[in-house]
């Protein structure tokens, strides 16, 4: 099997798998909420819990759809990601994550729109795929290093001050969880926007963070339903950016 074959079925794999998980997730919920009527569903879709659980799905597939098409090198994953994106901002404000919220209203959302038109600027477009580049010399592994480095010194503390704030449970390893899961999708927002392919390696450290902590709601309140969908999102984005990795390899070397 060539590479163009392996990558259109590896895409379908992804995409395939993430709606078939999420339908059954959904379903899994609404018979648990005791919605095994049709009537009885549609009457209560003006219910809060059904309304999150189903918009939780809805972001779910359209994050996993931007994650494809990044991988691909497709400008298609902004269109995507801004629905993803502000789908979950709405999330993390219900289930009391300031920090994360503050990161996806502020940052993520204007980052998909400088994204857009820097792939534009680097040749990508309906059809064709961006131009990578990669990070140069030791300074420049220095000089990000060192932005990681301070933005999560700034996260860690504005996640204490805002869990202290909120009355969650404040722990150390919440805290550092929290911290580093908005430093990297701050870098690595960054460094994808201006197509460089480092950023997959901070992905893959967003993704294994997220399916901690999502795990640990999930575990910590086990009526949080619609912690499940976003917990296998996240495992889905995991093998994406791995195969994201071996893309962004290739179409970063100078010949590309």
């Amino acid at each position: 099997m060539n590479e163009e074959k392996f990558n259109k079925w590896f895409n379908v794999f992804i995409l395939a798998g993430m709606s078939i998980c999420v339908v059954l997730s959904c379903l899994a919920k609404i018979r648990d909420l005791g919605l095994t009527d049709w009537g009885l569903f549609v009457q209560s879709l003006s219910e809060p819990r059904v309304l999150l659980l189903l918009l939780t799905a809805l972001g779910a597939l359209a994050g996993v759809a931007s994650t494809v098409c990044s991988a691909n090198g497709s400008i298609w994953t902004f269109l995507f990601g801004l629905i993803d994106v502000a789908i979950y901002s709405y999330i993390l404000f219900d289930s009391k994550n300031p920090s994360q919220f503050l990161l996806h209203v502020l940052y993520m959302i204007p980052m998909e729109f400088v994204g857009f038109f820097q792939w534009r600027k680097k040749g990508a477009g309906a059809k064709k795929q961006v131009k990578a580049q990669r990070i140069g010399k030791g300074s420049e592994w220095l000089k990000f290093g060192g932005i990681f480095v301070g933005v999560f010194a700034l996260a860690a503390g504005i996640s204490w001050f805002a869990l202290s704030k909120s009355g969650s449970d404040l722990t150390a390893g919440k805290i550092i969880l929290d911290a580093l899961i908005t430093t990297a999708n701050i870098v690595a927002f960054a460094m994808g926007a201006f197509a460089y392919m480092e950023q997959w390696y901070l992905w893959l450290l967003v993704n294994i963070s997220s399916i901690v902590m999502w795990a640990g709601i999930l575990i910590h309140d086990p009526s949080a339903s619609y912690a499940i969908i976003p917990l296998v999102k996240y495992s889905f984005y995991l093998i994406n950016g791995i195969n994201g990795v071996r893309i962004w390899w290739k179409l970063s070397k100078p010949e590309a």
